[in-house]
């Protein structure tokens, strides 16, 4: 292990918080600017129904789900990465990466929404320069 086993504080924000699931995936500063670049916004609720239905709103596109499990997927293995490899998190070094691998999930959807999900990949890489 690079860092020490007893710590449980996050490693991906250096804010010294309390690495729980919340925060991981969706308060750490780095999980916030993955969200952001997804345009992704999950904001506070009285459930997680309304706070799904908020992002499910906000984001526009019908493939919430996947995108959000592919990034929640992506935030483990950067934390993890830095954790038992001593890779260090770079989003933005890795952006173009993140939407090629992001890209190969087209093949998984609807004939219909593949179209959908290369456009707003592409846009993502036109806005992310």
């Amino acid at each position: 292990h690079w860092l020490r086993d007893d710590d449980d504080r996050c490693v991906l924000c250096n804010a010294g918080v309390l690495e729980d699931w919340q925060h991981l995936f969706f308060t750490c500063n780095f999980s916030r600017r993955i969200w952001s670049f997804l345009q992704i916004y999950w904001r506070s609720g009285p459930s997680v129904d309304i706070v799904v239905q908020r992002a499910m709103s906000s984001f526009g596109q019908p493939f919430l789900l996947e995108v959000t499990a592919f990034a929640c997927w992506h935030i483990w293995k950067q934390r993890n990465g830095l954790i038992f490899e001593g890779i260090i998190p770079s989003f933005r070094l890795r952006r173009a990466v993140f939407v090629h691998d992001l890209s190969l999930l087209g093949h998984r959807f609807k004939p219909g929404l593949a179209p959908r999900l290369a456009a707003w990949l592409e846009s993502l890489l036109y806005m992310s320069r």
